[in-house]
């Protein structure tokens, strides 16, 4: 059961304001990370679950750098569209 509202926040899940607040804190049953991939190119960056990666990757033209970010589900949810 989720007891989130009792405890304090250092939004520490934020990395430092680089992706939204989750739902719950980190302390709580409910705080899930889930491991996700961070698509760097052309100084823009987008994510996707892991298993969308290689069909992502081969679609790239040109060079991009590939690293594993750890969210939430919900931080995953609320993060903004890719409009590139």
């Amino acid at each position: 059961m989720c007891n989130c509202e009792v405890m304090a926040r250092d939004l520490s899940e934020t990395m430092g304001g680089r992706f939204p607040p989750s739902l719950h804190a980190p302390q709580c049953e409910d705080f899930k990370l889930l491991e996700f991939t961070k698509i760097n190119i052309d100084n823009a960056s987008f994510i996707v679950p892991p298993d969308e990666r290689d069909c992502v990757c081969e679609n790239i033209d040109g060079p991009y750098q590939v690293e594993t970010v750890m969210l939430t589900q919900d931080q995953f949810d609320r993060l903004p569209e890719w409009e590139g």
